[in-house]
């Protein structure tokens, strides 16, 4: 079937500021790749320079592009006729994130629904985007645990950290599993009992997590390679995102979203403050939780108002720029982006315009002017 690619170019298009010493945030170009379910996951860059962006429909897809965002290949998780997810909407497998692997190949990682349980998935395709394996992990080499699914996959030392949850019915925890540069398995293990994880990153040779705590609050969590929880702090709030940054400087950065005001916590590596948690003026709903640290210390977050759109924050919290992306492809939201520089980021959102030919996956290209 033939790709159908609709490109837009938007300079200078609703360039929107917010009077903050010409700091502007304008969408250079998108582009349209249609036959794809609108609802994204993640992207991630490969090793070339082009990108890997995952997303689901009935069954999970990822589709890979050039640096222009041309696509290169696709890949979907074949229906199983067998398997009754109860409902349409149900997708039978998810893919939440990829990794360009050391060897060329991208891994796959995501969830699997079977019978009433869920399977992790983990996929790994060659360049060209053909199956070389497809496989599952057991939590702990344990089959008591019947449920499990990985949320979160990204680059760490010289491998891959897969993290997730599982459950055996009665108890759940947060599992992690550290493959090497090419998608092998090193080591497994459980790091905290928590519900569910809610994101994670690299930072330094260590990594940090969050997770729920309870209906009203969430579990920091720094580990090492081993799982071994280095340090652990809770911190009462309604949703959380966790912010990754452009260059590491070794500390965490999370919003706290409570009672409609987001803070700004700046923790160590001991997850304590490195200064007073500071309020961000200028209510913006991240969705998805998106966002990113720049090295001069202001936020890029990526979520929506009524359209989907992105925000630059000041040092000071206060919003800079503001910008919602084009009309012609209707998002709920920015789903996910990365970085091309500390100025400049590719995004990933699903358009559901009622107009079918400007449905799928969308990629814009955003500069910020500062």
């Amino acid at each position: 079937m033939a790709w159908r690619i609709g490109i837009v170019a938007l300079a200078g298009f609703l360039v929107a500021s917010c009077g903050s010493r010409g700091k502007s945030i304008s969408v250079d170009r998108e582009v349209l790749i249609s036959e794809v379910a609108p609802r994204v996951d993640a992207i991630a860059r490969t090793r070339d320079g082009g990108f890997v962006v995952t997303g689901f429909g009935a069954t999970a897809w990822v589709v890979a592009t050039d640096s222009h965002g041309t696509p290169m290949w696709r890949f979907f998780d074949p229906i199983d006729s067998a398997v009754d997810t109860g409902s349409q909407s149900v997708p039978q497998s998810e893919f939440h994130g990829a990794v360009s692997l050391a060897n060329g190949n991208t891994l796959l990682c995501g969830g699997k629904y079977k019978g009433g349980q869920t399977d992790n998935l983990l996929v790994i395709l060659d360049r060209n985007g053909r199956l070389l394996e497809k496989r599952v992990e057991v939590p702990n080499d344990d089959s008591r645990f019947i449920y499990s699914s990985f949320y979160h996959c990204f680059p760490w030392q010289d491998g891959v950290l897969l993290l997730g949850n599982t459950n055996d019915g009665t108890h759940g925890h947060i599992w992690l599993v550290e493959l090497d540069g090419n998608g092998r398995k090193k080591r497994q293990a459980f790091v905290d009992n928590a519900p569910a994880v809610t994101g994670g990153t690299a930072v330094g040779p260590s990594f940090v997590f969050t997770a729920w705590d309870s209906q009203d609050s969430f579990r920091v969590i720094r580990a090492n390679e081993k799982g071994e929880t280095i340090a652990k702090r809770v911190i009462a709030g309604e949703f959380i995102v966790q912010l990754r940054s452009i260059a590491d400087t070794g500390k965490t950065s999370i919003l706290i979203y409570r009672a409609e005001k987001a803070t700004l916590y700046t923790l160590d590596e001991r997850l304590q403050d490195t200064q007073p948690p500071k309020e961000i003026k200028g209510y913006f709903d991240p969705q998805a939780g998106r966002g990113y640290v720049r090295g001069d210390g202001s936020l890029v977050l990526f979520g929506r108002r009524s359209n989907a759109m992105m925000a630059l924050i000041g040092e000071q919290g206060k919003t800079q720029a503001i910008r919602e992306f084009s009309p012609q492809y209707a998002s709920n939201f920015v789903n996910d982006a990365v970085p091309i520089s500390a100025g400049e980021f590719v995004t990933a959102r699903g358009s559901v315009s009622q107009d079918p030919k400007d449905r799928g996956l969308v990629l814009s290209w955003v500069t910020i002017t500062d």
